[in-house]
């Protein structure tokens, strides 16, 4: 090895480095130079496994912490997915219950202070705060019920008392059911022409049972629209000394089912007819099935009409395209529903419009808010927008082209905005995230979204046929199931019925008697007449 010098005042030069190496050394070299650039590469390779290891593990710590969030909701939180709801402050806060993100506890808290304060006044007198209470006036008793008096004269010796007046107090009270057995009598004639006359029995609604309608009536309002099963109906019964066994019970609501089952197959043809239509789905269970030990998994089938405000069930055994035969025959040309994929058949139809509920869009991102709250809030605030356009249309009474302009001018922009997100945010969220789920769920129907914008009498949602569902829900929890596909069917009928009944304020009981006492004589097609959302007119 040799060194090149300098002196001091020459000018600065690179000197020369020579090495002289064996050319085994020299091989030695690269090799160890490979074998570091394959370490630099082995190391750069666990590296990047690590960070996409760190990010599966960030996902899917995330993942979790939306279940548990979501897990808390549905076993503590509210139900309700409207915003910004007061919290009853009885309630204990629950531990899994974390606060939103962006949210200031200190200043919610001063803020809570200054209103309880705003509601004190100060008594000068007592020289403390006093709330402010609040009187709720009692509302009056209807004039319509019975009044029976009971007179409490004084025990004071009244000879001689001059009567000024009285007070009257006026309770709620209740006579307990007054079951009786009702006599048909019917005297037997001999004329003089030696022929014997005696009057025809009345048309019944199970003739050949001891159950008047009004017994009929009685227990079919009690398990379809006050949802008390039968047996516990027998039990009732039975405490009053009418000892009735189930399947007799049984028996009669098949019978008042088809008696009335006209009434429902007009509904069925007013169905038909409609233009537009509402539907949704709900389980059914029933006993009769193939498989031992288990139930049979039916589905309800709700249809609810707008224009006269009635729902329409039909059972069938499946959860199958061939359920909306019904609709298919019919005239029916705009279908709203949630994005169950059965549903899709309306968008390959031609004359046929499929339209999406906003309210589904909106649970998908309500879901996804404990997972990412800004993003799902955005989302959330951009459909209160449109719910807030619908909110405008009831308060000033708008009608059809009135509807559209408002829609078109403060509703669709919304929409095209929302687009516009999920387009730009489909490929930055993780796949399978709930928010991604959120996201391709309302990007995959933002044309069926978007129809009612364009129709003044489509719903911005189908939330009236969830409505038409609950009923259903609250009998499923005290009936459980029905006994059989024919049982199921019953349950339809009465379903339909009792639920227009509901959603038009007729008194089900006196419906039911009045239909029972008309069915017989009126001309089938006439039936009409007897739909509850044409009874009262």
């Amino acid at each position: 090895m040799y060194l090149c010098a300098m002196k001091k005042d020459q000018t600065t030069q690179p000197c020369s480095l020579s090495v002289t190496l064996s050319l085994e050394a020299y091989q030695a070299l690269l090799d160890e130079l490979a074998e570091s650039r394959q370490k630099l590469l082995d190391g750069l390779q666990e590296i990047e496994q690590n960070r996409q290891e760190i990010e599966q593990n960030r996902q899917e710590i995330d993942r979790l912490r939306w279940h548990l969030a979501s897990l808390g909701r549905l076993c503590w939180g509210r139900s309700s997915e409207k915003r910004r709801l007061p919290e009853d402050p009885s309630q204990l806060r629950i531990c899994f219950e974390e606060v939103p993100l962006g949210v200031d506890e200190k200043v919610e808290l001063r803020k809570e202070q200054k209103e309880k304060a705003k509601e004190e006044v100060y008594n000068r007198f007592r020289k403390r705060f006093k709330a402010k209470r609040v009187s709720h006036g009692r509302k009056p008793i209807p004039q319509g019920l019975a009044r029976v008096k009971t007179v409490l004269e004084p025990e004071a010796d009244l000879s001689g008392a001059v009567r000024m007046g009285e007070e009257i107090t006026e309770r709620y009270a209740v006579q307990p059911r007054r079951l009786y057995v009702e006599q048909l009598v019917r005297p037997r004639y001999k004329l003089p022409d030696g022929r014997i006359v005696i009057a025809p029995l009345p048309a019944m609604a199970h003739p050949r049972s001891n159950a008047s309608e009004s017994a009929l009536t009685h227990i079919a309002v009690s398990k379809y629209a006050d949802h008390l099963p039968l047996n516990r109906q027998i039990e009732i019964f039975s405490r009053e000394g009418i000892h009735l066994s189930a399947s007799t019970v049984s028996n009669w609501m098949t019978a008042l089912g088809q008696c009335i089952e006209p009434v429902y197959n007009e509904m069925r043809e007013t169905l038909k007819e409609s233009r537009y239509v509402q539907a949704d789905e709900t389980p059914h269970k029933v006993l009769e099935t193939d498989r031992r030990g288990s139930l049979h998994k039916g589905y309800m089938w709700a249809f609810y009409l707008p224009h006269c405000k009635s729902p329409y069930f039909e059972y069938h055994q499946g959860r199958g395209s061939s359920a909306l035969s019904t609709l298919l025959s019919g005239k029916t040309t705009v279908v709203q529903s949630d994005g169950y994929s059965v549903y899709e058949t309306f968008d390959k139809l031609k004359g046929k419009v499929h339209a999406c509920c906003w309210a589904h869009a909106r649970r998908k991102f309500v879901e996804a808010e404990n997972y990412d709250p800004p993003s799902a809030r955005h989302v959330l605030a951009e459909i209160a927008k449109l719910y807030a356009v619908e909110k405008e249309i009831r308060e000033k009474g708008l009608k059809d082209a009135e509807v559209v302009a408002l829609r078109q001018e403060k509703a669709y922009p919304v929409i095209r905005g929302l687009e516009t997100w999920a387009v730009e945010n489909l490929t930055k969220t993780p796949q399978g995230s709930p928010l991604d789920k959120a996201i391709n769920y309302m990007y995959a129907r933002f044309e069926q979204l978007s129809h009612y914008v364009n129709d003044a009498h489509i719903a911005i949602d189908n939330n009236a046929v969830e409505r038409a569902i609950r009923p259903l829900t609250l009998n499923r929890k005290n009936c459980l199931f029905s006994g059989s596909h024919d049982a199921a069917h019953t349950a339809a009928i009465f379903f339909s019925l009792f639920g227009a009944c509901r959603e038009n304020n007729v008194d089900p009981s006196r419906w039911l008697m009045d239909c029972l006492d008309k069915i017989h004589t009126t001309d089938p097609k006439d039936y009409s007449r007897l739909l509850p959302h044409n009874w009262n007119k």
